[in-house]
């Protein structure tokens, strides 16, 4: 059985309350990997709440599941995908979107295509996060080795969301902390 760490037990709990998950909510986290923000999420949003873990890596997804298996809620609802970008979730169902570390595997056109799909299944004014890793300054790598964050900002907005913050603070990445940043987006309502 894995051991959960400090950050999935705590730390992470402490930063996902400052992103803005909350009680009750409905998460979901797009490249979940072994669940180093899904299993935090599942404590802030409690029992009557749900987290939506989503990946493709199959090792990953069991990785997850064993680590799951003992915790006190059972509010995590795991997804394994081919690599479709789209949900079979409802429209305006979920309150929280986490892309954490996973933006930089996807090309433009690719990233668009999942902006459209979270900002249907988002509820309005409700928050798409996104932890930038791996842009110009931030160890570029993959797609976003010539991505700016302003660019990555911009490109966010152009698909509906509108900046509305950034939160730094230690954050897991790649099964070790650094320091690092979100930046949080809502999801503007299309008609007013």
């Amino acid at each position: 059985m894995n051991k959960l760490s400090d950050w999935e037990r705590i730390a992470g709990v402490d930063f996902l309350k400052k992103a803005g998950i909350k009680k009750g909510n409905k998460v979901l986290e797009f490249g979940c990997n072994d669940g180093n923000y899904t299993i935090p999420a599942s404590a802030v949003v409690g029992e009557k709440g749900t987290v939506f873990a989503i990946d493709e890596n199959k090792t990953a997804i069991g990785q997850l599941k064993e680590k799951i298996r003992p915790l006190k809620y059972d509010n995590i609802e795991i997804i394994g995908t081919n690599g479709a970008l789209n949900f079979n979730l409802c429209d305006d169902f979920i309150d929280f979107v986490m892309l954490y570390d996973v933006l930089h595997y996807f090309n433009i056109k690719h990233r668009r295509i999942l902006y459209k799909e979270v900002f249907r299944i988002l509820k309005p004014d409700s928050v798409l996060s996104v932890y930038p890793k791996h842009i110009i300054g931030n160890f570029p790598l993959m797609e976003f080795k010539n991505v700016t964050l302003n660019e990555l900002v911009n490109e966010i907005q152009d698909a509906g969301f509108k900046y509305s913050g950034k939160i730094c603070s230690k954050l897991s990445h790649d099964s070790h902390l650094e320091e690092g940043c979100i930046i949080n987006f809502v999801k503007k309502p299309r008609y007013r």
